[in-house]
């Protein structure tokens, strides 16, 4: 295969492929650019067939093949065969496109994987007894804070960026990984925000951005957040941004997806306390039938 590194650019060619075909995040051109610079990712186009990959600790992995439609899915299943015969590691299979592999293919579950999805009236309103918590959380913020929501425009989002360099610098992102790559894919995000079409909300006290909320709609039911950031010090900023970007950007929308969460069990449990309608499955392809 002939690989490309994949850049703002290649927007469009991916697109083909995968806009508003996929309700789980990873193949939404956004997250793919986030990740682009930070893992190396290099995409290749063969006999109607996208293929992705990335490179993390040293070590290729490659999103499922795609096809263009499903008339190519044989094709794509060729270079699923392909691919196990050179040992690689072939993950992030949707539910739906389990079901056209399995007849082909060993898959398995990869739980740190699933993306978490929400009612979105659910979590713009808070409703119900089981969201108390995060309501009094909220109520507090409003109490407490001379607060103001703004829509990120190409004439504020300087402060943004200016807000998540501080944020990583308090977090010692340069030396952790998988935030000094997220930081990058930011940075590349805000940079290119019109063109990528991407929706973004600032919470500000007394004039000072406090948090950031970035996401997008996926197709005409979900949207998809991908970065959602606060400062600690000022308690419930985490439910107060949540709660505000989708009243203010997507209220039109069903769903809520609020991607994986890598595994990490601080952050399962902050995704579980807002109570997922559902976890979109994920596999991984470990061998050929």
């Amino acid at each position: 295969m002939e690989w490309k590194n994949l850049t703002i650019d290649d927007k469009e060619i991916i697109d083909e492929f995968t806009k508003g075909k996929f309700i789980t995040c990873d193949y939404n051109f956004t997250n793919l650019y986030l990740w682009s610079q930070g893992e190396k990712a290099t995409y290749a186009i063969e006999n109607n067939v996208l293929v992705v990959r990335g490179l993390y600790e040293g070590k290729y992995y490659y999103f499922m093949p795609v096809p263009r439609s499903l008339e190519y899915l044989d094709n794509a299943k060729e270079i699923i065969r392909n691919l196990l015969n050179e040992k690689a590691q072939i993950i992030l299979v949707p539910e739906k496109w389990k079901n056209y592999l399995e007849d082909s293919f060993v898959l398995e579950e990869r739980r740190d994987s699933f993306d978490y999805v929400y009612s979105l009236e659910s979590l713009a309103y808070l409703k119900g007894r089981k969201y108390s918590k995060k309501k009094n959380r909220v109520n507090n913020f409003m109490k407490t804070y001379d607060y103001a929501y703004e829509k990120i425009t190409s004439e504020n989002i300087k402060e943004v960026l200016e807000f998540q360099g501080d944020w990583c610098h308090d977090k010692s992102c340069e030396i952790i990984p998988v935030l000094r790559n997220e930081d990058i894919g930011i940075h590349n995000i805000l940079n290119h925000f019109d063109r990528l079409g991407v929706k973004g909300g600032m919470l500000k006290v007394d004039g000072k951005v406090i948090a950031y909320s970035l996401g997008e709609a996926l197709d005409d039911e979900y949207v998809v957040i991908h970065i959602e950031k606060g400062l600690n010090e000022y308690i419930g900023s985490y439910q107060m941004i949540n709660m505000i970007f989708l009243q203010n950007e997507f209220k039109d929308y069903k769903f809520v997806n609020r991607e994986d969460d890598f595994g990490d069990l601080g952050l399962r449990d902050a995704k579980e306390s807002y109570h997922p309608l559902e976890l979109l499955k994920k596999y991984e392809i470990v061998g050929v039938k």
